[in-house]
């Protein structure tokens, strides 16, 4: 007997940029909770996407349909004996974790748009793309670019997903304009994914890619699955930002022009390396508040400095591994976080560890000029110190990278939620000593980083000064011992 399985079957409206749901679920007594997400891993804020829901309803055995009633913002109650439910959901929103219909475009990210039987998240999911018709052979057809695995069942496209969690975490896009390629590193199999807009050169952009995943494979030993994929998004107006899923990214720069630009590219590699780090720092060695993901509210965490913070060191540090940038190239990169770090007052205010936990308050936005850190920049800062820090101690034969993946095995491979513990625990393992003091003053405390900055760049051959300038902002600069 086959498992209890939910079917969905989407419908495209491309005019009105909606989507049609009709979800079936396994048989089951008494009245139930479908729920919505209400926000999105690798944003840590809620997401509210009822908003874009026009009505659901319930249907029962008889046909007979009715609106459902909400519970919560994101919660309908479906009365005993429905069944089948079906929803609107308005999709005209294009960014890197959105849902948006467009002639040339079916792009779906199914956490903001796909509901669930919230007291059982374990069933397995069916999505019928019912009125996508695919011939990726032909110049105008359609493709699909899409990690989870799926087949063509009678002309539809059917994907498939193991329960709530890798259904949430699986973005796709179909359209007539998709580039593809892949090619295979290790055992592993990955795929490029552009809609419409090619940099200028596809050729160096490819193996671009196989460099650093190359140079993150060798250091991990591991990837956590067969296949992984990169889908890019390079729409015309002004974005800039990456999703990690569990074996695949949503990656969006924009304006189009952009991408074409030298600069713009090397933005597009920096989102890349970054989010592929995140197949192992996050979706796998990830803190124990998002193990498994709660998407019913807010879940903080005290440990975006480890999740983004490292993940943001480490995402450029791996372009300069690979031989994608060079020293002055690493050098430019870090010149320009520092400068970040340095003219952020709220660094000095609120510590990276309770930035962390607040950014469900307002960690994606401006907020009050002083108030706090950033988990991106303030956590990547911390990540070179305690990079450099192990590397003194160890005379250079262990590294942040080490311990990474000694967590990666540790942790990260068998699921167990991370703590703060456990993370300070493993660099105190591979340093050969306690690295409290910059828990305590830089992950936790508010200590001023810049000394330590200093004495970490000799560690490394290199300078570090600063200034003010004309406009009252502190300029770095960064370079070799002379």
């Amino acid at each position: 007997m086959s498992a209890p399985t939910v079917r969905y079957e989407l419908k495209r409206d491309v005019a009105a940029q909606r989507i049609h749901f009709s979800a079936t679920f396994p048989e089951r007594e008494g009245a139930w909770t479908l729920q919505l997400p209400t926000w999105r891993p690798g944003r840590y804020e809620l997401g509210n996407f009822a908003q874009y829901v026009l009505w659901v309803e319930g249907v029962d055995g008889e046909e007979h349909r009715e609106r459902l009633a909400k519970q919560d913002l994101h919660a309908w109650c479906v009365p005993d004996g429905v069944r089948q439910v079906e929803w609107v959901f308005h999709a005209d929103i294009l960014n890197a974790g959105s849902t948006c219909v467009e002639d040339d475009l079916f792009y779906v990210n199914p956490v903001n748009c796909f509901m669930y039987d919230l007291d059982r998240q374990d069933l397995g999911a069916e999505v019928a793309l019912a009125d996508l018709t695919l011939d990726p052979t032909s110049a105008s057809g359609w493709a699909l670019a899409v990690a989870m695995p799926w087949e063509e069942r009678d002309g539809v496209p059917t994907m498939h997903a193991r329960d709530v969690q890798h259904l949430m975490d699986s973005p796709w896009m179909a359209s007539p304009k998709l580039w593809h390629n892949s090619y295979r590193e290790q055992d592993l199999d990955v795929h490029i994914w552009v809609h419409d807009t090619l940099p200028r050169d596809p050729a160096r952009f490819v193996a671009d890619h196989v460099a650093f995943t190359r140079a993150q494979l060798s250091c991990f030993g591991t990837f956590p699955t067969d296949e992984y994929h990169f889908l890019y998004l390079f729409p015309d107006r002004d974005v800039r930002h990456g999703v990690e899923h569990e074996d695949s990214t949503v990656i969006a720069l924009g304006p189009a022009e952009r991408v074409r630009s030298e600069e713009g590219y090397m933005e597009i590699l920096g989102i890349a390396s970054h989010e592929l780090y995140h197949a192992w720092n996050v979706k796998r060695i990830r803190p124990a508040e998002w193990t498994p993901y709660d998407f019913t509210g807010p879940c903080p965490s005290e440990l975006g400095y480890v999740a983004e913070g490292v993940t943001t060191y480490m995402g450029d540090l791996f372009l300069f591994e690979a031989g994608i940038v060079d020293l002055q190239g690493w050098s430019g990169l870090m010149t320009k976080l520092l400068e970040r770090h340095v003219n952020n007052p709220g660094r000095l205010n609120l510590s990276v560890a309770a930035s962390s936990y607040d950014t469900w308050l307002d960690g994606y936005k401006m907020g009050v000029r002083g108030r706090k850190g950033s988990i991106y920049v303030e956590g990547a800062v911390l990540a070179f110190l305690c990079d450099t820090r192990i590397m003194e101690r160890t005379e250079g034969k262990a590294s942040l990278s080490t311990a990474m993946r000694l967590l990666w095995e540790r942790y990260g491979q068998p699921r167990t939620g991370l703590t703060a513990d456990m993370y300070w625990d493993v660099l105190a393992e591979v340093a050969g000593e306690r690295l409290d003091d910059l828990r305590r003053d830089h992950a936790e405390g508010t200590v001023d980083t810049w000394e330590p900055l200093v004495h970490a760049m000799a560690t490394q051959g290199l300078t570090l000064s600063k200034h003010v300038d004309d406009g009252g902002i502190t300029r770095v600069t960064l370079g070799p011992v002379s």
